[in-house]
């Protein structure tokens, strides 16, 4: 029987090493990769883009997708974007707004590989 660690399905995965040059081919097309700004404006919009398959391609097929990108800023959750197998890329734009500063982090679930998380983008805000 695997233990927890072993089993992609139990809990949340993440690479230990944020250089993609240290990552698994696993790792490579699972981990979300947030794009944003470094400062914003308390409590003005600003866009969050979440890629995932930007160290290697993730399949888009029926048998094999991402099923859905959640965003978070510390443990407060700011939007979510549900995706099917059909002609829906897993590289999305959240639009949100910050009034604390929190790390912004990312999950992204895979129907065939669990559930993986960003690493965190710190946003100061003005």
């Amino acid at each position: 029987m695997k233990s927890c660690e072993e089993d992609i399905f139990c809990g949340v995965n993440r690479p230990e090493n944020e250089d993609p040059e240290e990552m698994d081919v696993l790792e490579k097309k699972h981990t979300p990769v947030i794009k944003a700004p470094d400062t914003v404006e308390k409590g003005e919009q600003f866009e969050v883009e979440v890629e995932v398959g930007k160290y290697k391609d993730h399949p888009n097929e029926h048998g094999h997708f991402i099923q859905f990108i959640e965003l978070y800023a510390g443990k407060t959750f700011l939007g979510r974007i549900d995706l099917t197998s059909e002609k829906t890329e897993p590289n999305v734009k959240f639009t949100v707004k910050l009034d604390h500063e929190h790390p912004i982090v990312a999950y992204e679930h895979c129907n065939l590989h669990g559930t993986w998380k960003s690493f965190e983008k710190n946003i100061k805000l003005e």
